[in-house]
């Protein structure tokens, strides 16, 4: 089966780029497909003007007694000019008690302890897949790659490597990194605006409809293709960053002292591309720099599916803003509630208040993990994504707010992670747990007869052909799980060894197995 094609303003391309150590979802994908997607800081700063009263204010009150004459004196010499108000002033002191007012010098303010820590492990990047459009990062010659390899330009013992990146995060069709030097790099499509940088450039773009081979060569827009830092000018001095994540057409970066910042688009189901509000209630479409998400609490982590973002503040609320056809904000919003300026503006989901610890999104679908070691989720639940059984995989199957999710809860899932309708976790015992959809191959498990016949686990469609998995199951075979990471239709496993595999939808070389071929089982 054929990924689902989005195009923008050009051919969609899937990439997926792998990373040695951990993140957090897409904002943490070792690997991360990019098959699934399309393609102002207009922020308005606002002075406020000091308006402390002058040491010669009119509107000073005196308890002088002062006579009619010298009260007529004043009035006239106040008319003409500040010499004979200056005389006056010293002949009214002269008759009032001298007092002595002596100002504290304040003392100076401790420094304010960063609320969250940005990662410190320098990681090296494995670009792999097709990069049609600069999504790789190998710069403007290198359009595809069917085996992972080491980007020259992140590669921290490599030459040209200037950046040396702690964390990243693949969109749809564009990816954006955190580095050690408290950078974001960006390098893909931005068309709409998802790098949060000026990418224009006056040469010829090269025909991606060109015969492919096993590594491809062209002609990219460097200034797309090459990793490229947002300039530190777009934020206030001394910010410093914690976190990345990206969506299809969108990014977002986490502050150490629980800021968020955002830029690029989201687009609803009618393809209507929309961002926000800035400062002053003006309609944003494309936000072209960085720009502060107003209205959130005192951030600690930030997750994007598809065309929506989601924080967890530091008391255990979860926020939510961006398209919201499917639920996947958990706000309870329909009919004519589904008002954008709700949608695009951060707005707390109301169940599980006070209690998420960690939070992960799927495309149209997210997840929650409460202090209890609880999993929730909400959303599309059209293939059992959610992971929830009751109605999964009808047409209009949607969790319209967040519910528990029996089969994970109790399970000390410590990596949980979706992709368009499919979902994998890391169990606290060391399991890869898949569910969802696997007419792709996007769980990778060779299910045994009686798992077949089983119809509490397995869902057929009208075709016979086993279509959902209902409930999380184990991925056998592939050792002890460490990390798990979902792109739009495949899926990579990185076990305790180090070894990584994969499995689903290879159209377009994102499970780096050295071709385009789709693959049932893992491996």
């Amino acid at each position: 089966m054929s990924p689902k094609k989005v195009i923008a303003k050009r051919q969609t391309a899937t990439t997926s780029a792998a990373q040695a150590g951990g993140s957090s979802k897409r904002a943490s994908k070792l690997t991360t497909a990019h098959a699934s997607a399309a393609r102002k800081q207009s922020a308005s700063s606002a002075s406020k003007i000091d308006s402390r009263p002058s040491v010669a204010s009119a509107s000073r009150k005196r308890k002088d007694a002062v006579s009619d004459d010298t009260k007529q004196r004043a009035s006239k010499a106040a008319k003409i000019g500040a010499g004979p108000t200056r005389k006056l002033s010293r002949a009214v002191s002269s008759r009032r008690k001298t007092t002595t007012t002596t100002t504290e010098v304040p003392r100076p303010r401790a420094p304010i302890t960063p609320l969250n820590q940005a990662p410190t492990q320098v990681l090296a990047v494995f670009p792999v897949g097709l990069g049609d459009c600069g999504e790789l990062g190998l710069g403007p010659s290198k359009t595809g790659i069917y085996r992972p390899c080491f980007n020259p330009y992140l590669d921290p013992n490599g030459s040209p490597s200037k950046f040396h990146v702690v964390q990243l995060s693949c969109g749809g069709m564009h990816t954006v990194a955190l580095t050690a030097d408290n950078e974001i790099i960006t390098w893909g499509v931005n068309d709409n605006h998802a790098l949060g940088r000026v990418t224009e450039w006056d040469g010829v773009f090269q025909d991606i409809d060109a015969g492919s081979g096993q590594e491809e060569d062209g002609e990219l827009n460097p200034y797309e293709s090459t990793p490229t830092a947002i300039p530190a000018s777009n934020f206030p001095p001394g910010t410093r960053f914690v976190q990345v994540a990206a969506g299809d057409s969108c990014s977002f970066a986490l502050t150490d002292h629980g800021l968020v910042y955002g830029w690029g688009t989201f687009r609803d189901a009618a393809g209507k591309e929309q961002f926000g509000y800035d400062a002053n209630g003006e309609f944003i479409k494309w936000q072209k720099t960085p720009l502060q998400i107003r209205g959130l609490g005192t951030i600690t982590q930030i997750a994007c599916g598809a065309n929506h973002a989601l924080a967890l503040d530091v008391k255990g609320n979860i926020w939510g803003w961006g398209a919201h056809e499917q639920n996947q904000l958990g706000h309870r919003l329909f009919g004519r509630h589904h008002d954008k300026i709700q949608h695009l503006t951060p707005r707390r989901v109301e169940v599980c208040r006070n209690k998420a610890k960690y939070i992960a999104s799927g495309e149209y679908h997210a997840f929650a993990i409460d202090k209890k070691d609880n999993v929730w989720a909400w959303g599309l639940n059209s293939f059992g994504e959610a992971g929830y059984t009751k109605g999964a995989g009808g047409d209009s199957a949607l969790l319209p707010y967040p519910m528990k999710i029996r089969d994970l809860c109790g399970k000390g899932v410590t990596v949980i992670d979706g992709g368009a309708h499919h979902s994998a976790a890391v169990s606290g015992a060391a399991e890869f747990l898949v569910w969802g959809r696997i007419d792709g191959g996007q769980l990778g498990i060779n299910f045994t007869t009686e798992q077949l016949g089983d119809e509490d686990l397995i869902r057929y469609d009208e075709r016979n052909k086993p279509r959902i998995c209902l409930r999380p199951t184990k991925v056998p075979t592939i050792g002890d799980a460490v990390y798990v990471a979902c792109g739009t239709d495949h899926t990579l496993f990185i076990n305790k060894e180090g070894s990584a595999y994969a499995t689903g939808i290879g159209s377009s070389g994102q499970l780096g197995l050295g071709s385009d071929d789709d693959v049932d089982v893992v491996q």
